[in-house]
């Protein structure tokens, strides 16, 4: 594992697949800054060391212009997290990142990545494919669609969960390449 000391990381997806990349990430010395709706698992996180929080919108005040990952399993929770007074959205820092690790369709995807744009932040579209195994194991496969540069700033953290990462193009590419589960 190379060393994320330092690195401030938001992550919201607290499923099976996130809690083990949310480990990974922490155990390479990232701050990493979550948020889930059910108190359970915000107070299983918290045992587990991770800053946990009610909102998206507190995990924007921490993160700022970092690099916020989404591992939801549907499109309503996307939208959920993004938008609303408590949203993602509310108070998304120009210059952040937002890293769709789930499957999403292609036509959502483009209309996400416009939502944060018109915010001066980025999007990539990365569906993590693989089992909760294979997260723990840091052996995802990742097909990205978005900007190169996006690519490269996320790339040091994306090594640490996936062993297999392409780019394929633009916002979309990533979703449009990767084998629905």
């Amino acid at each position: 594992m190379a060393s994320l000391t330092g690195v401030s990381v938001g992550f919201l997806g607290l499923g099976d697949v996130g809690r083990p990349v949310l480990r990974r990430l922490k155990a390479c010395g990232a701050n990493v800054h979550a948020t889930s709706r059910s108190p359970a698992l915000r107070y299983k996180m918290a045992r587990d060391a991770v800053n946990i929080y009610k909102a998206p919108n507190e995990v924007n005040d921490q993160v700022k212009d970092g690099i916020i990952f989404l591992l939801l399993s549907k499109q309503a929770l996307i939208d959920a997290f993004l938008n609303g007074p408590d949203g993602l959205l509310s108070n998304l820092a120009s210059g952040a990142l937002v890293v769709d690790l789930g499957q999403t369709s292609p036509d959502a995807t483009q209309n996400y990545a416009k939502l944060v744009e018109e915010k001066g932040a980025h999007w990539l579209d990365a569906p993590a494919i693989g089992s909760e195994q294979d997260a723990t194991d840091g052996r995802l496969s990742i097909r990205v669609g978005g900007r190169e540069e996006d690519l490269d700033r996320a790339l040091p953290l994306l090594k640490e969960i996936a062993r297999d990462i392409k780019h394929m193009g633009g916002v979309g590419a990533g979703q449009m390449a990767a084998p629905t589960s």
